[in-house]
């Protein structure tokens, strides 16, 4: 008779525990999801590509649970929401090899994004002129790129508006200002092509009146170069511009104030000058949105924290490894070179050594030298591939010429040891310390020394 009572206990906890979490299965339960829904609904009304005030709020309803954003997403593309339905496509569409921009995976979400822009969704129907101008899912058609940018003007849309005229080459030179195209766009108060002008302006005066006529119109970006120009002569009025920026979701905007907020900056001239106070949760928050916008920074800050257990955040391999993935980021060789490192030692995810090299690879080539770094480990280690210290060496060199004053002091530290193809060498070490102290100081030779007594090398992302 006790262990039937026992049974019944457990059965009873096991059905209440799956109601008290009802957002980890089902999203349509949660008290505030027809809130979120009626945000991306008015989004999609607002022909807007912003999804800043849903983000806010999947988050705070969800204790900052940034795993259930996708399944939200989800729940609202099956209703049919355009916003929700692109947000899902484009996690397919970003960071797709160039071997791969037709394949099956890739073609499929094409047409589904084909079907959302036919529903007169302008950020989609842009979506779909860029696939179609870069071959992305579909066969390369400039022609048919061209025609569907035209279809997403006629709503006099101001993002597809400068779009329009980037791609026809109207909008090239600063001195295009005077085009009658161009003019027309400006008397209308389009701030897109406002900024555009901004960032091709020649001289300082140009470029603050174009940035102060954009911000003026509600452009978010154009906010947050203002505060970023004031930051050093009027801080206050920098921060001030700096929170405009964050509540129009400006990405840099988020990921600046988040930084300002959630790190112990003490001796931060311009904190302390703006009035700004630290508030760590809002902080984490703000990067929280920016980051599952696909802003990279705020991917590597996060990833980082969550790896190494910082801001006030638990070591979590598996948080790490999901802000190395944000599809829109992970192109980002920065990116992928920390996602590529977790891959190859299977910290927060299975260990696939042959997609991690392949992303590694990629990165290296094109010029991240952190990558290199991980590729050196890699081979000295043996993972993935046939140990080759000669090889590991030559990685690290070029990681050191390229950016990475450390990478001599791991390059010393295999010398030293030697292996693979390359022998013990404690002299050159030496030399190889000396390189990095130049930029390192006594921190150069300190690595250098607890590196030889723990024999350890425990690579970062």
């Amino acid at each position: 008779m006790r262990h039937f009572y026992q049974i019944i206990l457990c059965l009873f906890f096991a059905v209440a525990a799956a109601y008290s979490a009802p957002e980890q299965t089902t999203p349509q339960k949660h008290p505030r999801y027809n809130e979120f829904t009626a945000l991306l609904k008015k989004q999609v009304e607002a022909q807007s590509a912003d999804y800043g005030d849903a983000l806010d709020l999947v988050l705070t309803a969800t204790g900052e649970d940034e795993g259930v954003i996708d399944r939200w997403m989800q729940a609202a593309a099956e209703g049919g929401n355009a916003a929700a339905e692109r947000w899902l496509i484009n996690r397919t569409l970003s960071d797709v090899p160039l071997d791969k921009l037709l394949s099956p995976e890739v073609r499929s979400a094409y047409q589904k994004l084909d079907k959302v822009a036919a529903k007169g969704y302008v950020p989609a129907m842009l979506d779909k002129a860029t696939c179609l101008e870069l071959g992305l899912g579909v066969n390369k058609n400039s022609e048919a790129s061209r025609k569907t940018l035209v279809e997403a003007c006629r709503g006099g849309d101001f993002s597809a508006r400068v779009q329009w005229l980037i791609a026809t080459k109207r909008l090239e030179n600063f001195s295009d200002k005077d085009k009658p195209e161009v003019a027309s766009e400006i008397k209308r108060g389009n701030h897109y092509v406002m900024l555009r002008l901004a960032n091709l302006a020649v001289s300082a005066k140009d470029k603050m009146d174009w940035l102060t006529q954009a911000a003026e119109k509600g452009n978010g970006d154009a906010y947050f170069s203002l505060s970023a120009l004031s930051s050093r002569t009027q801080p206050k009025q920098s921060a001030v511009l700096l929170k405009e920026a964050v509540r129009l979701h400006a990405m840099d905007a988020l990921f600046t104030l988040g930084t300002v907020l959630a790190t112990d900056e003490p001796d931060n001239k311009y904190t302390a000058e703006a009035g700004l106070e630290r508030d760590p949760a809002k902080g984490l928050h703000l990067l929280r949105i920016a980051a599952a916008m696909g802003h990279a920074q705020s991917c590597l800050l996060l990833g980082n924290a969550y790896y190494n257990g910082h801001l006030g955040l638990s070591k979590d391999d598996a948080k790490a490894y999901h802000y190395f993935s944000v599809p829109q980021a992970a192109g980002v060789p920065a990116v992928a070179s920390a996602r590529g490192l977790l891959l190859l030692l299977g910290q927060g995810v299975k260990q696939d050594t042959t997609k991690a090299l392949e992303i590694l690879n990629r990165a290296d080539k094109a010029g991240f030298p952190r990558a290199a770094m991980h590729l050196a480990y890699a081979y000295y280690k043996g993972i993935g591939v046939k140990a080759d210290a000669r090889r590991a060496a030559d990685y690290l060199s070029e990681a050191a010429a390229t950016g990475i004053p450390g990478a001599y002091v791991y390059l010393a530290y295999i010398t030293a040891r030697g292996g693979e193809g390359l022998p013990a060498d404690k002299e050159q070490a030496q030399h190889y310390v000396r390189l990095a102290a130049m930029d390192m100081g006594d921190r150069a030779q300190k690595l250098y020394d607890r590196l030889m007594e723990s024999e350890e090398w425990i690579p970062q992302p």
